[in-house]
């Protein structure tokens, strides 16, 4: 009995087993959701609630974006090879603001150049020039809305000026062993006179108490000296041909040299630091500036502009914007600059 028993219950397993598959095949599949029904995608709504389909992209579409894919591929990997591209700014062009025509201080000789200062003072505006013809310093004040003029008798031909003070100028004299120092609000006033060894045709405030200058001539050089005029240390006279101009700028001499036509910086010292080409052509009267050099080029007829390294910039003005034989220039804090030109008169442009 206990075999029949045991043969009948496998019996009853192996058709239980067979038939297992075929139940779970005949079961009832479950109700597709929305998302799950095959071929359908799902649909967008904007916030008003219309339903957005996507359109069907035919097989040009298809093509296009598929080479659009590969393109966009190469150029990223052809990207780190090309340098970005830099946005260029062209200074706009220089506008001529004013001429100045009432001012007498801009005559000169071929051998001079009449220096120009601009100099503010508790909102008063005076523009300094060197009246060769009748040896004077001239000041046209501006103060709201209204002109003045003061006069300073010097006896002497000044060549150009440098502020040592807010209110205190130094100016060299061209023929004379001698500097003045005169103050220019709220009337030029003549402070003292120093005597020096030397005919400096041009100086520059160095540092408190010391100048530099400098002087053409067979012996052309650039001197340091002290406010009483003893030469502290002179330059390598080597570097210069006729070095007619000079300049200081965070601490260092920029001058400009006629005989060389060029531009050369020393440090404090005397220490060449750069000498540019020779772009000029005659006699130069340089200026530093918000990190620019700029040197008015008399027989180039322009105005040139240079990086603090003797690079060449631009010619800010030429003969086109009226500019013929610039001399003196000056540049303000806002961007105004001012040229003594050789007829008597002061021009006066925005630059860029």
């Amino acid at each position: 009995m206990s075999g029949r028993r045991t043969s009948s219950r496998l019996r009853v397993l192996r058709s239980s087993l067979l038939k297992s598959p075929q139940k779970s095949s005949e079961k009832t599949p479950a109700k597709p959701t929305p998302y799950s029904r095959p071929g359908r995608k799902c649909a967008s709504k904007d916030p008003e609630g219309k339903t957005k389909s996507k359109p069907i992209e035919t097989n040009e579409q298809k093509t296009s974006k598929s080479t659009s894919k590969g393109n966009d591929k190469q150029s990223r990997q052809a990207l780190p090879d090309v340098p970005p591209i830099q946005p260029t700014t062209v200074p706009e062009r220089s506008q001529l603001i004013e001429i100045i025509e009432n001012t007498p201080g801009c005559r000169c000789g071929s051998l001079l150049i009449m220096d120009i200062l601009v100099m503010t003072l508790e909102g008063a505006t005076a523009i300094l020039t060197s009246d060769r013809d009748n040896e004077s310093v001239n000041a046209l004040y501006r103060e709201g809305g209204e002109e003045r003029t003061s006069t300073l008798p010097t006896s002497q031909c000044l060549t150009n000026f440098t502020i040592i003070e807010d209110n205190l100028v130094a100016a060299g004299v061209w023929s004379h062993f001698k500097i003045i120092v005169f103050k220019v609000f709220p009337d030029l006033d003549l402070q003292r006179t120093i005597d020096t060894n030397t005919r400096y045709s041009c100086i520059a405030f160095l540092s408190p108490g010391t100048l530099v200058g400098s002087h053409v001539g067979r012996r052309g050089g650039v001197d340091v000296f002290d406010m009483s005029g003893n030469i502290l240390r002179k330059f390598d006279s080597s570097h210069f041909g006729d070095p007619y101009s000079v300049c200081t700028y965070n601490g260092n001499c920029i001058v400009g040299d006629e005989k060389n036509h060029a531009i050369m910086c020393f440090s404090e010292m005397g220490n060449m630091l750069f000498k540019t080409e020779k772009i000029f052509q005659g006699l130069l009267s340089v200026k530093a500036h918000r990190g620019y050099i700029y040197a008015s080029d008399r027989e180039g007829q322009r105005v040139v502009q240079l990086t603090a390294d003797g690079k060449f910039v631009r010619d800010v003005l030429t003969r086109e914007d009226g500019i013929e034989e610039p001399q003196g220039i000056c540049i303000t804090d806002d961007n105004l600059l001012y040229v003594s030109v050789i007829n008597s008169y002061i021009r006066v442009y925005r630059i860029g």
